[in-house]
């Protein structure tokens, strides 16, 4: 199994930290940045292949990676992340889709034992919370007999759930989602979400959804995410430990 980061994003709503460094290069408690912490958790539950797209700050990303000199990484460049989605920074990876992989964006901060279940599902699987209020900006995700149907910011139906994107995916339904996306884009459709194509397919595929309601795992998009992200990640590791 492999590992795919987007860290192709602007960061904008991080105000004036992105005008000079990545959004992943914020840093933890721990004195971890995003990224780095993302990479260590991943490696300590196997991973060993890492895909990771690009955007600005591209060097930022590359020298923490140089602290992990056992670990094999293949950086993919997206040259128009100022006016893309991410869809087309998978659309750029999409040749290195050979095996099983985690997929995730780059501004997640999450614990170990939520990425070692992952691994060991083994159906593809994403991340819904049932306990948690559905959130008015972000991604929720439409759940039917145990199974994904839709992923989206604006749907907030009795079958919907808060997500989080990071999935696990087995080798046919990761290509099944990218060569949906490669369709998107060709046709012009570089703005949206990758999500956007995989509702286009979730009829075909069975990806089914795991609880994290016991678990950590959210996304710093903004400077009050991150002041929120790295208290509550400390306590819960703290209350772990203990």
């Amino acid at each position: 199994m492999k590992a795919i980061i987007f860290n192709s994003g602007i960061g904008k709503r991080m105000g004036e930290f992105t005008k000079k460094h990545h959004k992943s290069m914020a840093v933890l408690k721990n004195k971890e940045t995003i990224f780095e912490r993302q990479i260590r958790i991943l490696s300590e539950c196997g991973i060993r292949e890492f895909v990771v797209t690009t955007g600005p700050f591209k060097e930022q990303l590359i020298e923490v990676t140089k602290k992990f000199q056992n670990l094999k990484f293949n950086f993919v460049q997206n040259d128009l992340y100022d006016s893309t989605n991410y869809i087309y920074s998978m659309y750029l990876a999409r040749k290195n889709f050979d095996d099983d992989f985690l997929l995730l964006h780059g501004d997640l901060v999450f614990n170990k034992d939520l990425v070692e279940e992952m691994i060991g599902e083994k159906n593809s699987t994403c991340l819904i919370n049932e306990n948690k209020p559905l959130p008015e900006k972000d991604f929720k995700g439409r759940i039917k007999n145990g199974k994904l149907k839709e992923v989206s910011i604006n749907i907030f139906d009795q079958d919907c759930y808060a997500f989080q994107p990071l999935y696990k995916l087995n080798k046919s339904d990761l290509l099944a989602w990218s060569n949906a996306v490669e369709k998107f884009v060709e046709e012009g459709n570089r703005g949206v979400y990758a999500e956007n194509a995989l509702n286009t397919i979730l009829n075909d595929i069975n990806i089914y959804a795991k609880s994290y309601s016991n678990h950590y795992i959210d996304e710093i998009d903004n400077l009050e995410d991150y002041n929120r992200v790295i208290n509550e990640i400390e306590e819960f590791e703290k209350l772990k430990t203990k």
